[in-house]
């Protein structure tokens, strides 16, 4: 009766999986938009007409870089750098909810 070892020192090792970027994509999409968003408020302070002129720039940024993000992500999900695309489409899904609701936020504040 012949008894197979437990360790196959045949077969080649397996590729380890690439680390996952999701936290440093995301501190890079966030650190973007923190810097939009302080930038705009700190150019239109005053009257309400320049609050409604930065939540539409504030808004107008989200929604391109949402975009950059989605369209890059789907890109690199269908070459060789998939988990570099799935942490760019998360990243957007985030920034385009979290963005949005600190517009609402600062439409508050007008």
């Amino acid at each position: 009766m012949y008894i197979d070892p437990l360790d196959q020192p045949d077969l080649p090792p397996a590729d380890p999986q690439p680390p996952m970027p999701l936290g440093k994509v995301v501190l890079i999409n966030f650190g973007i938009m923190l810097a939009y968003m302080a930038l705009s408020g700190l150019m239109y302070q005053g009257e309400s007409e320049a609050g409604l002129a930065s939540l539409v720039f504030d808004a107008f940024l989200l929604v391109l870089q949402v975009g950059i993000n989605v369209i890059g992500g789907a890109i690199l999900l269908f070459t060789t750098r998939k988990h570099i695309g799935r942490a760019m489409l998360l990243s957007g899904l985030l920034v385009g909810i979290i963005g949005f609701g600190a517009c609402i936020g600062k439409a508050s504040m007008y």
